[in-house]
């Protein structure tokens, strides 16, 4: 169910196309499967851009790669900052972007928190819950840059939204994102408001691509699998008696190069093209497969509620 062992070995690394002229940016980059995305990205020629919280970490992590690919990728990694926890930010950051590019090929909102205590963040939204509300922040205000480049010849623009099979524990509440108050019920268990934060993914990918089907955008909702990175941290401070149990089975889990796959193939392969995965949903490696009624979300309902919260959070907050 939930990626850990799957495998297409056909697609990999070196399946990537050439990206020569093109620009994407990553979120969560300086670490785990969004590190491994923003070095396989400039590796094949794009300008990557890398969207994260710590300004430290991310130069380092960008110059961790310079020194992985040489001197080639020195103009081809920049850092912005993005916090997933402020909406400004995401406004910011996106502006702050269009200021030094004409075109944006790839967006991966790939950064996001798992399984951490209950908490608002500064905006008074809860923080697992910003892993939907913050990336809308920074992809609306770049909606018309990914229509401009879509609309130029030999483009292939894609928004890639990195959710979870997790979006499951969501069955386990009530979904309503029709207040900021019903978003952030204190009542909810962890992992069910990490649920929540994972659907809204995937919502968010299938109202994209209804406003954007038009404009030849691919919008892909993406599990990259069960992977060893920092996300399970939240997990250690919910839950600090299962630490030892969670650090023994990180050994069976897949590696960030693996795990990265899955959001490279949605972000580059021209069979999402070919194969029309438009609001797809796809888990590792590169494979599609369906979606559960809750985010299928047929009648738009959730998807209509969430979209609607977000807006008038970022014209409040902004």
């Amino acid at each position: 169910m939930f990626g850990l062992f799957s495998q297409k070995p056909q697609w990999n690394i070196s399946s990537i196309p050439d990206l020569t002229g093109r620009v994407a940016i990553v979120t969560g980059g300086n670490a785990g499967i969004g590190f491994v995305t923003c070095r396989e990205l400039a590796r094949k020629g794009a300008r990557v851009y890398m969207l994260s919280r710590t300004e430290s970490r991310a130069l380092a992590a960008i110059e961790q790669i310079k020194q992985e690919l040489g001197p080639s990728v020195d103009s081809k990694l920049q850092y912005i900052n993005f916090d997933l926890q402020s909406l400004k930010t995401g406004k910011k950051a996106a502006e702050e972007f269009m200021e030094q590019e004409t075109r944006l090929d790839i967006l991966v909102n790939n950064a996001g928190i798992m399984a951490m205590p209950y908490e608002l963040g500064p905006d008074g939204i809860e923080i697992q819950a910003c892993n939907g509300t913050g990336h809308f922040a920074l992809t609306i205000p770049l909606l018309p840059l990914l229509k401009q480049t879509a609309a130029l010849p030999n483009s292939h623009v894609r928004i890639v939204n990195v959710t979870s099979q997790g979006y499951h524990f969501a069955r386990s509440v009530t979904p309503d994102f029709s207040s900021l108050e019903r978003l952030n019920q204190k009542t909810w268990s962890t992992m069910g408001r990490y649920g929540l934060s994972k659907l809204t993914n995937i919502l968010f990918s299938n109202e994209l691509q209804k406003r954007l089907d038009r404009d030849g955008i691919y919008c892909v909702s993406v599990h990259p699998g069960v992977v060893n990175t920092a996300l399970y941290r939240g997990a250690e401070h919910s839950w600090p008696f299962v630490t030892p149990l969670i650090r023994f089975l990180t050994k069976f889990y897949l590696t960030p190069e693996q795990g990265a796959l899955t959001q490279l193939y949605a972000a580059t392969s021209l069979e999402v093209e070919e194969k029309n995965l438009k609001a797809a949903f796809l888990v590792p490696v590169a494979k599609h497969t369906g979606k559960a009624s809750l985010a299928e979300d047929k009648d738009g309902r959730l998807g209509g509620q969430f979209w609607d919260l977000c807006e008038a959070l970022v014209k409040q907050k902004t």
